[in-house]
């Protein structure tokens, strides 16, 4: 156990990712996943480095409700975990008994509350130190699909234009169609089969032909609430939690508070911590609740953290 910490020196960005939260007034134990999203706050602030950016990749919330809302702004009243805090928006947070509008509607006034933005639009992206973070959303209700619209694609372009080939950071809460072991791994049962359930859907291919024609882009995920998955997982299944195509690197992270399949490391409380440096980006797995990283799973080239130089 102990305090988060860079691996090298001069680093350049830091920032924590978790998904999933799936903060729910009806949930049996309400309190259970307002502790794991508040372990991965107190933890982030507690960083020996101060922590740039705290963000989620999707379903803060079970059900876009204000009253699920109000819970999980409760958890960050209580703690600044970084100096950006960012919320992206998943297909749960867009689910409400009130239609799509009011949960919509929801989002933009809670997570702007809760992050000190004026989001007008469920896609946004920041600037942090010199890096792109490129935030996908919905343009409409999709089910468990994303929604992109062309509007969304040609910004995203111009986005990744703009990032000069400079490491840039685009967060989906679902993962392109066929990776991480998708359709398979969407059901717990094996019992999927439609090669879109668990991905982006019809949108997938012209998302990944936009991602692949920029370098150095990295691509988080959830939504599929697989555990973390290494090495091992890819040499005997064909499938991890980090996935390299083409130059497209590709990381899909677990839920954080409401159970995992499919994982070498099915452990709820699992983000990830993004360091980039002048040269390389790593990207080390973290049990935000235990306040300990990743040393049982290897990721890449037998070690508990992804690598890469740029």
């Amino acid at each position: 156990m102990g305090n988060i910490s860079p691996l090298y020196h001069d680093v350049k960005l830091l920032c924590a990712v978790t998904s999933d939260n799936h903060i729910d007034s009806k949930h049996p134990a309400p309190k259970v996943p307002m502790w794991f999203l508040t372990q991965s706050l107190k933890d982030s602030a507690k960083s020996r480095v101060p922590m740039d950016v705290y963000l989620t990749i999707g379903d803060t919330t079970s059900h876009g409700s204000a009253e699920n809302w109000e819970l999980a702004k409760r958890c960050f009243d209580k703690c600044r975990p970084a100096k950006h805090i960012f919320l992206t928006v998943g297909n749960h947070d867009l689910w409400n008994d009130d239609g799509y509008e009011t949960a919509e509607r929801n989002y933009l006034q809670y997570s702007n509350a809760i992050c000190g933005t004026d989001h007008t639009k469920t896609w946004f992206s920041h600037n942090v130190n010199g890096y792109k973070l490129i935030f996908l959303g919905n343009t409409q209700d999709a089910g468990c699909e994303a929604h992109l619209g062309e509007e969304q694609l040609a910004w995203l372009r111009q986005e990744l234009d703009g990032a000069d080939g400079k490491p840039a950071f685009v967060f989906c809460h679902q993962s392109l169609n066929g990776r991480h072991g998708l359709p398979r791994t969407w059901d717990r049962n094996e019992s999927a089969t439609d090669p879109m359930e668990g991905g982006v859907g019809t949108e997938s291919e012209a998302l990944e032909r936009i991602l692949k024609a920029h370098k150095n882009v990295f691509y988080f995920s959830g939504h599929s609430h697989m555990g973390l998955c290494g090495e091992k997982r890819m040499q005997e299944e064909g499938y991890a939690s980090f996935e390299h195509e083409d130059g497209l690197t590709l990381i899909n992270l677990p839920s954080q508070a409401c159970g995992n399949h499919h994982g070498d490391d099915r452990s709820m409380g699992i983000g990830v911590i993004i360091e980039v440096y002048e040269d390389k980006v790593v990207i080390r797995p973290r049990n935000f609740a235990k306040h300990t990283m990743n040393r049982k799973v290897a990721i890449k080239d037998g070690k508990p953290y992804w690598e890469q130089r740029i």
